[in-house]
């Protein structure tokens, strides 16, 4: 699983999870775990089920669509490592 971290405006702590929540609903395959929300930054582990060789750039992408398709917050930036 890669590790991703969104830095953003800021963002409550409940809106943050909800967003990570309908991420992985909107993308079946995406199995995400260890969400953390604090202030500033939204934290957590994502991969795909059926990709044993997911890239970071695998993951980035799908955010960057995601959050075109609802911004439901400000980005500064987005690591996938």
């Amino acid at each position: 699983m890669c590790k991703v971290t969104i830095d953003t405006h800021g963002i409550k702590e409940e809106e943050g999870k909800a967003w990570v929540d309908e991420l992985a609903n909107i993308y079946a395959d995406m199995e995400i775990d260890n969400v953390s929300v604090s202030g500033n930054k939204i934290s957590f582990n994502a991969g795909f089920s059926a990709m044993d060789d997911t890239e970071p750039d695998d993951i980035k992408m799908r955010l960057d669509e995601y959050l075109t398709m609802n911004e439901a917050f400000k980005t500064k930036s987005i690591n996938v490592s």
